[in-house]
Parts: C-alpha cells; structure tokens; sequence
C-alpha cells in the first residue's frame, strides 16, 4: 500500500506540473507551492509510519523487511527532493530564486547525498570511491541546498546508468581559486546523437533530460560551469568548476 502510494503522488505531482505549465507566469510559483503543500502531508504520513515500523514499536523486522522499509522511505525523501525540484526549477526560470551563499563542507555534502543513495548502490554492487585533498577542508562559499540538489542529480545518473559490480569515482581538488569537482562512471556511457542535447538550453523529459536541465540551471546561478565527456560502453564524467568563494 505504502509504494502505491507514493506512485499515486507522483503521478499527481507530474499532472499538477503540465498544469502549471499552462498557467500564467506569475501564478505559476504560488499554485505550485499550495500544491506542494498538499502533496508533502500524505508523505510525511507515510514516512510517520514507516518511522514506526521500523523502529519496532509494533514488532521486530527482519534484515530483509529493515531494508524494504528503508527503500520505501528513501522513496518518500524522493517525492519530497522532487517537489522541490520543480519548485526550484520554476523559480530559476522566472528569475525569483535567492541565492543563500553560507560556509559549504563539500566532503560532508556529498556524503549525505551518498548515503540516501545507499541502498541502490548496494542492490547493484557498486564500487564507489571519494577522493579529496589530503589534510585539507574542502569547503567553499555557496548554496548548499542548490548544490547538493545538483550533486545528487549527477550522482543518481551515475548510480542509475552504471550496470552491477560497476565503479564510480567521485574527486574534488582546488585549482586556481577554484573547486573542480569530478563524478566520473564505468557505466552505459551516452550515445554519440543524445550529447549535443545532455546540457541544452531547453528541458527534454526523456532519460536524464530534465534533472540535467535543472543542474545546467543551478550552477549557472552559483556562477559554475560544467562539462562532461562521455563514451558508449566506458563511461561518463561530468566536471564541474566552483567559485571557492561568493
């Protein structure tokens, strides 16, 4: 029931954006937030639950049913992180976002976004490796909440179009007053006719179209730039360089 759930609001939230998108460029903001709001009372019902669940307030969970629980609860956190994707997307495209620069600890960030991805790197048997200076900080001035939903786009593809037993690579090092951050997979890689496209100034929402869209977007407003080279059968990197300071 639970999953069902959540497919039914993600469903709704996908018909409520060809919705907005339809509306006048001033309302869309608004709508989509009291939308938003509606959506995110349901979910956290159902994360509530699982909390219950699991924490065996009505009962002992095996390992296998612990980890479903997650998943689903992971699910949960996705519909939220989306939501407010698509509330960060309209809000770049009509030039009404706040930029909030704060003190950024890159290490920590990507491990967050690392760990909610843990359970499908793990189901697909992923070798993940970080690599940052040694006796270091690597922390910069930016957006966290922007930065880490850009992150998590680039890494989720990685996780996503890497087959099992797969590597991917996550460095970052500091050149020229700049932080250069590299995500780099074994997997799929990108066919030759869909690169001129991955990151175009119009949204596609085929394959990784649109979360590629929304990080484009991102990093423009954090005044960072992003590339990438990519081959079928050997992998994909995307690079980013970061301004160390606002």
């Amino acid at each position: 029931m639970p999953v069902f759930t959540l497919f039914l609001v993600l469903v709704l939230i996908t018909l409520v954006f060809f919705l907005i998108l339809s509306r006048e460029e001033k309302d869309k903001i608004e709508f989509f937030h009291v939308m938003a709001h509606r959506f995110r009372s349901p979910i956290s019902i159902i994360k509530w639950y699982i909390e219950l669940l699991s924490d065996k307030s009505v009962g002992n969970l095996n390992d296998k049913q612990e980890k479903y629980f997650t998943e689903i609860y992971n699910a949960s956190e996705k519909l939220n992180e989306t939501i407010e994707s698509l509330i960060v997307l309209l809000q770049l495209q009509s030039n009404n976002l706040t930029v909030k620069i704060e003190r950024v600890d890159i290490k920590d960030l990507i491990g967050r976004i690392i760990r909610k991805l843990q359970f499908r790197i793990e189901r697909r048997k992923l070798h993940l490796q970080e690599v940052y200076p040694a006796e270091q900080e690597v922390s910069i001035q930016t957006d966290s909440k922007l930065l880490s939903i850009a992150f998590q786009s680039l890494i989720e593809n990685a996780v996503k179009y890497t087959p099992e037993n797969g590597n991917i690579d996550i460095k970052a090092d500091f050149l020229n007053k700049r932080l250069l951050v590299e995500i780099k997979d074994n997997g799929y890689g990108i066919p030759k006719e869909k690169r001129s496209k991955i990151l175009a100034d119009s949204v596609n929402f085929k394959d990784m179209g649109f979360s590629l869209y929304l990080v484009r977007l991102i990093l423009k407003k954090l005044r960072a730039n992003i590339n990438f080279k990519s081959e079928e059968n050997t992998g994909t990197t995307f690079s980013i360089s970061l301004p160390a300071n606002a």
